[in-house]
């Protein structure tokens, strides 16, 4: 592991990426919930690259964002993003690929509203006080939701907070309406008296992908195969054992096992090579963006698709 090594202060972040494909040391990011925590958990992914003299480094981080600027900083070689923080990335310099994609469900993102709320349609939003985490999928949700319903971001009032923070200001009654994901949509719905306004259904596609740095999928084009291979492997073991594969999520973020269970069946874990179609819509988002001047520069996405790609490689074993 990385802890057997003694790194220079003084490597710059191409340095830094020279001297862990030196170790064969295979560094992922990824958050507490998601395919990585299965995949982590079961050790498959070890077991496999052991044989190739390949160790692997797990590093946890709150959310896509975060492992995002990891990527760029140079500390990790692959993670676990939503739909957003890449795109946020790529406008920031961040040199990263997409590389696989699991498929999109409506269930697993939402916008909430107390049980007794006056607020019943989407233009009932109008005026109202509500929380999402700035630059993310849930603010997205929030836009698509608001046009839905004739109205635009200007039309609310936005407080950027992230999701444990949103929760709590949402439960305190500090403000009208929380947009957000699982596990944190979950954790309300079931502990909350609380009603869905909506969820993604209509307004967009939510889904999680694979990404690595430009450099290690170019490097190490084989590693990236095994590692989607065990995650696609270890997604149709979670879709075969809901239930134990949410015990695993209960420990990773000590969560009610019902909740756990709930948020375990809301998503699909069948980790496949990027689609056009996710890379299109991934386009379309970058541009509503871009448009209502959140994103600084305009980006094209395809320009972050791993070229080299899984097309000659076949089927997965």
């Amino acid at each position: 592991m990385l802890g057997s090594y003694i790194l220079p202060h003084s490597l710059n972040t191409s340095q830094l990426q020279d001297f862990h494909s030196q170790t064969k040391v295979i560094r992922i990011g990824h958050q507490p919930h998601g395919t990585l925590v299965y995949l982590k958990n079961q050790a498959t992914l070890e077991k496999r690259l052991e044989s190739m003299g390949f160790s692997v480094e797990w590093t946890e981080f709150s959310a896509g964002r975060q492992i995002l600027e990891a990527m760029g900083e140079g500390k990790i070689d692959l993670g676990y993003a939503g739909v957003i923080p890449p795109i946020f990335a790529q406008a920031n310099g961040v040199d990263f690929v997409y590389i696989a994609n699991d498929s999109s469900t409506p269930e697993s993102m939402g916008i909430l509203v107390p049980k007794d709320s006056p607020i019943r349609t989407l233009a009932d939003l109008k005026g109202k006080k509500i929380t999402a985490t700035k630059a993310s999928a849930g603010q997205y949700l929030l836009i698509q939701a608001l046009s839905k319903g004739g109205l635009t971001l200007k039309d609310i009032e936005f407080v950027d907070l992230l999701p444990p923070q949103g929760q709590a200001a949402f439960k305190q009654g500090k403000v009208d309406v929380w947009a957000g994901w699982n596990p944190f949509l979950a954790e309300l719905q079931e502990n909350t008296p609380v009603r869905l306004l909506t969820n993604t259904d209509g307004l967009m596609n939510d889904r999680n992908f694979y990404i690595a740095t430009r450099s290690f999928a170019n490097d190490r084009a084989e590693i990236i195969k095994i590692v989607i291979e065990e995650a696609h492997k270890i997604g149709i073991w979670i879709t075969n054992y809901p239930e134990q594969a949410a015990q695993i999520l209960t420990t990773s973020i000590r969560m009610k096992p019902a909740t756990a269970l709930i948020v375990t069946k809301s998503r699909r874990y069948d980790a496949i090579p990027i689609q056009d179609r996710a890379i299109e819509e991934q386009q379309r988002i970058a541009e509503t963006f871009f448009r209502l001047g959140l994103l600084k520069k305009r980006i094209w996405v395809e320009d972050a698709v791993w070229k080299q790609g899984f097309s000659q490689w076949g089927p997965f074993q």
